[in-house]
């Protein structure tokens, strides 16, 4: 397993894969997907400020895809994965401050996540091998959304209004490869102590290949384009000064205040 990152070096940008033990990055150059090269330069994760860990051309979220929640909210299982997409705009990363929007007086959820990350630029896959293979690396997700404005406009459900301020599609600390998602736990823990979400990635109705496979059925899919497989039970709303981190054995932890 590796684990990926891009950070800020003095003003600089950079990427590159963190030690085992989570203190030190060794420093890439060229395209994380295709052939990075090792620079040999190593940098202590205490010298840089850690960014979201790489650049999408989109951000789609997937919704009801957790057999949990949809059993909870008595809601059908869907024949293809449905799906929204996150303004580029909404994009952040690890210590990111989250702010309420000030044109909005209502709730904004927290949606502990986990993230597919693509790796390289596939259309039209008709088969989950080809899926798997497209697949770099997964990633922590928390996909913020102002409920209060769905229901808005009584003719029309506004989710990308609702989940396209900036700062709701964070995503990081880094891109972990190698794993298996199936055998995945997401938490959401709100001021490190209270777990409000903790479930299994195993209950998704589509497994993460059959979700690339389908959806490079409708549109292009680059890489470094993030896929937010769904959430589950526990979602809820987030209190202003609080703390929210989105924990994924194996990838890391994604915290943020909000307010």
């Amino acid at each position: 397993m590796e684990k990926w990152s891009r950070f800020d070096h003095n003003g600089d940008i950079k990427f590159g894969k963190l030690s085992s033990d989570g203190a030190s990055i060794m420093v890439f150059n060229g395209d994380m997907f295709t052939q990075p090269k090792d620079t040999g330069e190593v940098i202590s994760v205490n010298d840089v400020k850690m960014l979201s860990p790489c650049k999408p051309s989109k951000m789609i979220a997937l919704w009801n895809n957790y057999k949990a929640l949809a059993d909870e909210k008595g809601l059908s299982y869907p024949e293809k994965p449905l799906y929204i997409f996150k303004s580029p705009t909404s994009f952040a990363g690890p210590n990111d401050h989250i702010e309420h929007p000030s044109n909005y007086d209502g709730d904004v959820f927290f949606e502990g996540e986990l993230g597919i990350v693509i790796g390289s630029t596939i259309k039209d896959l008709d088969n989950t091998s080809d899926a798997q293979n497209a697949i770099f690396g997964y990633t922590c997700i928390n996909d913020v959304t102002a409920f209060g404005l769905l229901k808005n406009d009584p003719n029309f459900d506004q989710w990308t209004r609702c989940k396209g301020f900036d700062n709701f599609g964070v995503f990081g600390p880094c891109i972990a490869t190698g794993l298996d998602a199936k055998d995945l736990n997401i938490k959401t823990i709100i001021n490190d102590s209270d777990v409000k979400q903790d479930y299994p990635v195993s209950d998704m109705m589509f497994s993460t290949n059959e979700i690339v496979m389908y959806l490079s059925q409708n549109m292009t899919l680059y890489a470094g384009d993030v896929i937010c497989v769904g959430t589950s039970l526990g979602l809820g709303p987030m209190e202003k000064g609080s703390k929210v981190t989105i924990d994924i054995e194996s990838i890391g932890s994604l915290s943020n205040t909000y307010g």
